[in-house]
């Protein structure tokens, strides 16, 4: 009955183990994109404001209050923005979208003067007539950058073009269309007046990606989350299915804080989008207010771009603890999980291997080894090897011992000792932070006020007292009485004291490592972060360390064993 009982809270513990480490998985699936951001939700956030305006024209007006320069009055044709938007930069002028009328002016006149203003420019942007919102991302960069824009058809190469490539130097052209929208056979014609460059991509989420992440020499944001620093970098947010909310957003480019364009569908923040931001979110070393921050102009009303994009899009940006990425895995966080998952995986294979590979091991060994490598990890796996690899093994009478030098013996009898009594005191911590952990305030306003604090001598006081009742009543108690020959209360009475100092100077080690790593070097820890395996495990480890002392004193005392 006690084998059972001892099997039962084995699997119990494990379980409230796991679970409380699986949460971070099923909270990362339920918060990721597509996740429900309505506590996020607002017309104007921290890191990315709507810019007003439930129309094209109305997006226009907005520009020109937000900026107040000379206007430059345009059709509602988003090619026509996009031709006009750095002859406006070049000016000192705020492009008003929609202004100048519905009917688009004579494109060639203003491809014309947009050439012969910007002649001086080392570079020309290429755009396809069809299709603009293709041809936006590269007007946001030309409008910053003062280069011409000029959009052409399939076949043709236009005239304005021609002859300012004939009369002038040589030009670096880009061409920001995919192949079916210009093709090849046309880049080869345009080869014959420079050096041509194909900037697209037929996925449109993509390519406006591609023309914020890319630099040539002078030319191009380089905004790539790969080859960064931290830095303030501001963009504009819009969906490519309304192109006209983009278009009239072109000030935007080379006014005040200044970005490229991004798109996004419009339920949901795009994914390419998504991980860019992840990629780029900004870290901080002491303080928040540091910085450095990002911002993103949301344009389009919410029936083009979604209230739950612009959230998403808001958290993605946040500004973080350099160590602690809150909503992303840092470099330590995946020290942590690849900590527990080699322990996971070896508690699996230390308790199939055991029956297998050492028949002579007893009921009890098969239990706290399993548990003490998931605890402990590595730690638990390099100790089991030391513990077990090619010791000879003894029979004493009914019992089935393992002969090990003094060392071994006293590591042997710590995971005894810790590996299912550590696994108690976590489950325990895990039990009482589910249901809040409780407050004494009988030493309120005194000295002593860290007595009652639940962070302190509370905790300690819930996860070893329980430890150390279940596994002297459950495990070291019948252990003791197996291997002695004795009764079962007789096995506990021995067990009890051997127990108390095992997990006391285990929770000092685990303790003392938890507070050091939380309070003074920050990695505090929280089921909803990434990070917060990490301080718990090298905590476990903190502790095996610690217990080894007492233990191997208890060994040499002939108190404990340390050969089974």
């Amino acid at each position: 009955m006690n084998k059972w009982f001892a099997w039962g809270i084995a699997v119990l513990t494990a379980a409230i183990i796991l679970s409380a480490v699986g949460y971070i998985w099923i909270l990362s699936a339920a918060y990721g994109n597509g996740s429900d951001q309505e506590s996020r939700i607002g017309y104007t956030m921290k890191n990315v404001q709507r810019i007003p305006g439930d129309t094209p024209d109305q997006v226009g007006d907005s520009m020109l209050e937000m900026y107040a320069t000379e206007p430059l009055e345009i059709p509602a044709d988003p090619i026509a923005a996009a031709v006009l938007a750095p002859v406006a930069a070049a000016r000192n002028q705020t492009l008003v979208y929609g202004a100048g009328g519905n009917d688009p002016e004579n494109l060639d006149a203003l491809v014309g003067e947009s050439l012969t203003l910007l002649g001086d420019s080392p570079v020309i942007v290429v755009i396809s007539a069809e299709e603009p919102a293709y041809a936006l991302p590269a007007a946001y960069t030309a409008a910053y950058f003062r280069a011409p824009v000029v959009p052409a058809e399939e076949g043709s190469i236009p005239q304005n073009l021609q002859n300012s490539l004939e009369n002038g130097e040589e030009k670096v052209i880009f061409v920001a269309a995919p192949e079916r929208l210009l093709s090849e056979q046309f880049l080869e014609e345009l080869e014959a007046f420079g050096e041509v460059n194909r900037v697209a991509d037929n996925n449109i989420y993509r390519h406006a990606l591609l023309w914020s992440r890319s630099r040539w020499d002078n030319f191009g944001w380089g905004m790539d989350e790969n080859y960064h620093f931290d830095a303030y970098y501001n963009f504009v947010l819009a969906n490519p299915e309304t192109p006209e909310f983009a278009a009239a957003a072109l000030p935007l480019a080379y006014q005040g804080n200044y970005g490229p364009l991004l798109y996004t569908q419009s339920g949901d923040l795009n994914d390419y989008v998504d991980q860019y931001f992840w990629g780029l979110s900004p870290d901080y070393f002491a303080f928040p207010s540091d910085g450095p921050f990002m911002n993103v102009r949301a344009v389009g009303d919410p029936e083009s771009l979604s209230y739950n994009a612009q959230a998403r899009a808001d958290l993605a940006l946040e500004v973080r603890s350099f160590k602690n990425q809150v909503a992303g895995a840092s470099g330590l966080a995946l020290l942590g999980w690849s900590w527990f998952f080699i322990g996971f995986f070896g508690a699996i294979w230390a308790l199939f291997i055991m029956p297998k590979r050492l028949p002579y091991s007893s009921f009890y060994p098969r239990i706290y080894w399993p548990m003490a490598i998931l605890v402990f990890g590595p730690a638990g796996i390099l100790a089991f090897l030391m513990a077990y690899h090619e010791r000879p093994v003894m029979s004493m009478g009914q019992m089935t011992k393992f002969k090990r030098p003094p060392w071994a013996r006293a590591l042997s009898a710590t995971i005894m000792s810790t590996g299912v009594g550590m696994a108690l005191m976590i489950a325990s911590m895990y039990l009482f932070q589910f249901s809040g952990l409780p407050l004494l305030r009988t030493f309120e306003f005194t000295q002593l006020y860290w007595l009652g604090s639940p962070m302190t001598t509370i905790m300690w006081l819930i996860m070893v007292i329980p430890a150390i009742i279940v596994s002297s009543l459950f495990y070291m108690g019948p252990m003791m009485a197996d291997m002695r020959q004795k009764k079962y209360w007789e096995g506990v009475k021995h067990a009890f004291p051997i127990v108390v100092l095992s997990m006391v100077s285990a929770s000092i080690g685990m303790f003392v490592t938890a507070w050091y790593v939380m309070n003074w070097r920050g990695w505090m820890s929280g089921e909803d972060l990434w990070l917060w395996v990490t301080p718990l495990w090298i905590s476990a480890a903190a502790g095996l360390f610690a217990a080894l002392i007492p233990n191997y004193f208890m060994v040499k005392a002939g108190w404990k064993e340390g050969e089974m």
